[in-house]
């Protein structure tokens, strides 16, 4: 006979496998004071079953046992991508990334922490299936006795009374007792799997309008910049945790670069994407669409739709992608029309690699400078670069050199001594630290480009991606992210401030709207038609 204390000891286990919290910022849970309306319906089965045959088979004691760890694990799923992504998880897309993103945080682990590490998690993963099947043991044993199974099925059917009652009467404030149901979280994967695979319309892309056409010659045909800020988020003006020292490192770029001719606009936009999947929010810049799965990515790289790159190279543009964390081909490029790719492989580096994306972004400006901006008699150059080095985790970050000619080839030789240790890589506090850093190199690598090199003419349009990971960002943190806009053509600066802009580097407290509304913004005013950017492209 089972006693009580075991039987709701089990109950307890199987309850908080169900209802338990992530203990944001880190990988672990914590438990909450709620029901799981799964474990009750499965308490109901299994008494309904006791009646009809009995005593369940070992089979049956496997499959349930098997079919708890997978619900537990869901759970884990449900709850922790979210408080550390800051989005809900794909699976069907995201689970085809995580060896990647995995690699960038165990990239300077010894093989032994790696080892030590996927040991301890094989062992937690057996501990857990071991745990859960004690406790349907005993809930099991325990419905073969008449009085439990009557005991345990009112209690079940007065839980799931009571759940249905809260959801159906709005003045019953009983809903908010039970955790939310992964039976529902799975079967929205299942869901969004059929929808990007079986159910998928990849003809969306078909139906909406072209990029704008323009000849680009409204303000003399200058280089075009457009760098992408790797994870910065409108938290460094809106987070107290980033703004305030940051605050600084902003108001010191933006007079000294005033000092220097440059004058400076701002705004921000909705990102297509949060804490990762950059691709996502570059590739809506660039097609002037909202790109904002996976799926749609695939399709628009199957579409015929112009680009950005496609709108400048007809008129007279050579387009360069300048790509440093390349290290394997990249058909995208083809597709969006470059007229040249400068991948790791091109970049030529020789110094000491800096965590999982090697080569500073520093030392990748002033390379594309060498290679492609310095010559002379040369066409007007669209330049894409999205930098890497404000890519989590954030380290090893390397030291920004003053004078540039200190990161040419082979010339940087004394690695970051910044690497964080694996388990801060996993803390946010430590990674909030390095992600200020970070943003702090940025804000240098375009100061000093814009001081020593950059073209008298030319625009650049700097903007972050997306915001870094909910485990930096904060769980209820907007998608936006910054856009500036520099030059020293006051008129092309007011043209921005009439699309929304405003002057200085701090950027307003609404969002103009969409990434994908970058490009067409970008293409009316170098065509110099001002007048219909409002109309025709923002929201």
């Amino acid at each position: 006979m089972i006693s009580v204390f075991r039987l709701w000891l089990a109950l307890f286990v199987l309850n908080s496998a169900l209802t338990f919290q992530n203990r944001w910022p880190t990988l672990g849970v914590r438990w909450v004071a709620e029901l799981s309306i799964e474990l009750a319906a499965l308490l109901l089965a299994l008494a309904l079953f006791a009646v009809w045959r009995g005593a369940p088979g070992r089979r049956l004691r496997y499959a349930v046992s098997f079919g708890y760890v997978v619900l537990t694990l869901g759970r884990y799923l449900d709850v922790t991508a979210p408080a550390l992504m800051g989005r809900a998880i794909n699976l069907y897309w995201d689970s085809q990334h995580l060896p990647n993103v995995a690699a960038l945080f165990l990239d300077q682990a010894a093989p032994w922490q790696i080892a030590l590490g996927l040991s301890a998690l094989m062992a937690l993963l057996i501990t857990l299936a071991a745990l859960l099947h004690w406790a349907l043991g005993v809930v099991m044993t325990a419905l073969q006795q008449a009085a439990t199974r009557q005991a345990l099925g009112g209690l079940a059917l007065t839980l799931l009374a009571l759940c249905g009652a809260g959801r159906w009467i709005p003045n019953l404030p009983l809903e908010h007792r039970f955790a939310l149901p992964v039976t529902a979280m799975l079967a929205e994967q299942a869901q969004m799997t059929l929808a990007a695979t079986l159910l998928r319309d990849s003809r969306w892309i078909a139906r909406q309008p072209p990029l704008p056409n323009s000849d680009l010659g409204r303000w003399g045909k200058g280089d075009v910049l457009i760098i992408f800020f790797e994870s910065q988020g409108a938290l460094v003006f809106d987070d107290p945790r980033f703004a305030i020292p940051l605050a600084d490192n902003f108001a010191a770029l933006e007079r000294s670069l005033n000092a220097a001719g440059w004058q400076v606009a701002s705004a921000r936009v909705e990102s297509s994407t949060f804490g990762g999947g950059s691709w996502l929010a570059h590739s809506s810049l660039l097609s002037g669409l909202r790109i904002a799965e996976q799926g749609d990515y695939h399709d628009l790289l199957t579409s015929d739709r112009a680009t950005l790159a496609n709108r400048f190279t007809a008129a007279g543009y050579r387009s360069v992608a300048l790509m440093p964390g390349l290290r394997h081909s990249w058909p995208e490029g083809r597709y969006y029309g470059f007229d040249r790719i400068l991948d790791g492989k091109s970049l030529d580096y020789r110094g000491p690699a800096y965590g999982g994306w090697v080569i500073p972004d520093q030392y990748s400006l002033h390379r594309l400078h060498q290679i492609e901006i310095a010559p002379t008699n040369r066409p007007p150059l669209l330049v894409v670069f999205p930098t890497i080095n404000s890519h989590a985790p954030f380290t090893p970050l390397p030291p920004y050199h003053p004078d540039w000619s200190d990161v040419a080839v082979g010339s940087d030789k004394t690695p970051s001594s910044d690497a964080a240790a694996l388990g801060a890589r996993l803390d946010g506090e430590a990674l909030a630290t390095a992600y200020v850093h970070s943003v702090r190199y940025n804000l240098e690598v375009l100061g000093g480009y814009l001081h020593q090199f950059a073209p008298a003419n030319a625009l650049l349009l700097v903007l972050g991606d997306h915001q870094p990971p909910a485990i930096v960002a904060g769980r209820d943190s907007s998608w936006q992210t910054p856009v500036h806009v520099f030059s020293r053509n006051p008129d092309l600066i007011r043209a921005f401030q009439a699309a929304g802009f405003q002057a200085g580097i701090k950027p307003g407290a609404t969002a103009l709207g969409g990434i994908e509304n970058l490009g067409p913004l970008l293409l009316r005013i170098l065509d110099g038609r001002a007048d219909r950017v409002l109309t025709d492209v923002l929201p």
